[in-house]
């Protein structure tokens, strides 16, 4: 029970990575996004 509780907690952990690093493209893309309508 101890080892299947430690890899689902391993697993909620990589879902959050994801996520927060989808969230971070996200945000990098659309501030790229405008910085180049700024510059035309």
């Amino acid at each position: 029970m101890k080892i299947l509780k430690k890899k689902r907690l391993g697993v909620l952990e990589i879902y959050v990575i994801f996520l927060s690093c989808i969230y971070a493209g996200f945000i990098g893309y659309k501030s790229l996004l405008n910085i180049l309508f700024t510059w035309n």
